[in-house]
This record gives structure tokens, C-alpha cells and sequence, in this order.
């Protein structure tokens, strides 16, 4: 068993043991950000070969100059789950992610961030042993529709709605404030694509400089709502997610409405909309306002996730002596 970096050249044996068209019901990330993911330096992608067949892979991010250590995603060949070689291969290669993740950084993480689906029971399994804290909630609905017969419904939706503006660095002033970065955000993390981070003004600037479209109501003093859209391909065709944090109803329908017109000025045919929110009274409105008001078709592939931290330290503690396996 061999435990090394990802390259390039690994794209079609990731594929081919990865499951991308039944990983998140088809609506797999990984083929259009395995490039991506191997160029980063904020990332760390290791997998694990047996007898020369990639058998494993184990992706995490740093954020936050390096604080926080966010694992992104493991997978495990076909023919090796089910048999207790998922732990083994997690043990294999963990130590040897964390040394990465130092020597990337430079610094030990403080925290770990984990985004587990509370439908994957396996995969808490893997940590059953840890103490992790409870920090947020977030819930992910799953829509589709096609670009042509929509259009019109969409500017007779628009009455009546908030305005919002794209986002812009001054903004940022009015992100700060209590009423928004306490009361709207679960400790002042944002998600995007549904990953965590903490709300900075750097990292306002990387998800800019990714081409992220980001929304935010005009709201003076302190905003009451702010959004993040994008998209990419997957195994079962174009998706583009709409990460909204907000807890007034309308501005929810507005952040929905501008990101999905945003989405059919650039992308024709059939695209699958994933919309988040972290307020749970919040998706009613979302399913009412998608189905009813957008007639876009619902589909059964809904998630809840569970945002937990645990103190990098003690899992690191935990990971060595396990390093016997």
C-alpha cells in the first residue's frame, strides 16, 4: 500500500474508482475540479495505491491563513467498501495529509471543520471516537429547469421583491455589524458551494477573484442578506448552486430569483439549481417560490448537512495512535 500526492495524470484512475455518477446522486463535483484541486496550494489531495490501482482518495482544504483544516471529500473503490478497508486507508493516509497540510502552511491548524451529511452514517463512523462541537446547520434543496420557457416567469416574479446589488469591497463595512454577521450567520461562517468559511475580508476577495457571483441586499449600516452563485458540470449535466444566508423571506426569493436569472444569461438547456439555506423556517419558502411561483420541477435528491469543528490538536493526538494500522 502506497500513499502519495495526486497528479495530473491520475484523472481517469480517480474516475474510474470515484464513482462520480452515482457520488451526490450524479451531480458530482469532482471531475470539474480535479484539475483545480491538484494545482492548489491551499490543498491537499492524497491517494492511496494497492498493487498500483488507486484504490482510495482523501481531499482537504486550509482556510483561513491556515487555522482551519476542512476535509472536502474521501472516497473509497467499489470493490474495497464494505469490507473495513475504509478506516484502514483513512489511517494510511491521514497522518501523512496532516504533515502536508503543515508543510504547506507552515503552522499547525487549530481547528478542524467538518461538513457531514446526516444521511452517511458510515462516514461518522469513521470518527466515532472524536468530541466534535455542533456549529451550524445547513440544508440543501435540489431543483431543475430549462432556460427558454422560464424567462418570462421571471420578470413577472420580480415584482414586488427586494433589490439587491453584486457585491463590491465596500460592501464588506455593512457585513460586520452584529445584526448581520450574529444574527443572520451560525458564527460567522459563510458557505460556498457549501463549504465553510469564516467571513473575511480576504476571503471575500478570493471568492471574487474565483468568479463566484455574490449578491447582496442595499440594506444601510448593516446587511440583512448576502449570496453566493456559480457553476459547473457534472456526470448528469450543468448545476449552479445558490448559497443564501438570510433569514427575511423575501430577500430569500429575491438572492433566488437574480442568481437563476444570472444563471440563464449564461448557460442554455436544462440546469439543476442547488439552493441553501441555513435557516430551516426558510425552506418552505424556497420550495413554495421555486415550485409555485417559478414552476421549476423539485427533485428528490434534498440533503441536510451538519457543520461540526473539533480541536486539530486532539485529532491529531487521536490519528497517531491509531498509526499502527
Amino acid at each position: 500500500m502506497i500513499v502519495r500526492d495526486a497528479t495530473h495524470d491520475d484523472y481517469q484512475a480517480v474516475m474510474n474508482m470515484a464513482s462520480p455518477d452515482t457520488f451526490r446522486d450524479g451531480f458530482d463535483y469532482l471531475p470539474a475540479k480535479f484539475h483545480a484541486y491538484v494545482d492548489d496550494p491551499d490543498t491537499a489531495f492524497l491517494l492511496v495505491e494497492v498493487d498500483g490501482e488507486v484504490v482510495f482518495l482523501d481531499v482537504a482544504h486550509l482556510r483561513d491563513g491556515g487555522e482551519a483544516l476542512v476535509p472536502k471529500t474521501i472516497r473509497v473503490a467499489k470493490k474495497w467498501q464494505g469490507r473495513r478497508f475504509s478506516k484502514i486507508f483513512v489511517n494510511a493516509s491521514r497522518l501523512q495529509l496532516f504533515a502536508k497540510i503543515i508543510e504547506m502552511s507552515g503552522l499547525q491548524p487549530k481547528v478542524l471543520h467538518i461538513l457531514r451529511d446526516t444521511e452517511q452514517r458510515a462516514l461518522k463512523r469513521l470518527d466515532s471516537d472524536l468530541s466534535f462541537r455542533m456549529i451550524s446547520i445547513i440544508n440543501i434543496m435540489y431543483f431543475c429547469s430549462d432556460a427558454i420557457p422560464v424567462k418570462d416567469r421571471l420578470t413577472a416574479a420580480q415584482i414586488s421583491l427586494p433589490t439587491l446589488v453584486p457585491y463590491q469591497p465596500t460592501d464588506f463595512q455593512r457585513l460586520l455589524p452584529p445584526a448581520f454577521s450574529a444574527a443572520v450567520l451560525s458564527e460567522g461562517f459563510v458557505f460556498v458551494d457549501w463549504d465553510p468559511h469564516k467571513l473575511s475580508e480576504s476571503n471575500m476577495k478570493k471568492f471574487v477573484e474565483a468568479g463566484c457571483y455574490i449578491l447582496v441586499d442595499s440594506t444601510k449600516l448593516a446587511a440583512k442578506s448576502l449570496s453566493f452563485g456559480g457553476s459547473y458540470m457534472t456526470p448528469r449535466g450543468r448545476v449552479y448552486h445558490i448559497d443564501i444566508h438570510s433569514k427575511d423571506e423575501a430577500l430569500c426569493k429575491a438572492h433566488i430569483l437574480n442568481h437563476v436569472k444570472n444563471a440563464f444569461s449564461q448557460y442554455t438547456g436544462m440546469i439543476t439549481f442547488y439552493v441553501m439555506v441555513i435557516d430551516k423556517g426558510l425552506k418552505d419558502v424556497v420550495m413554495k417560490f421555486c415550485v409555485r411561483d417559478l414552476h421549476f420541477e423539485h427533485l428528490p435528491h434534498d440533503h441536510t448537512y451538519v457543520l461540526d469543528d473539533l480541536d486539530f490538536e486532539a485529532l491529531l493526538n487521536s490519528e497517531m495512535g491509531k498509526s499502527k494500522y
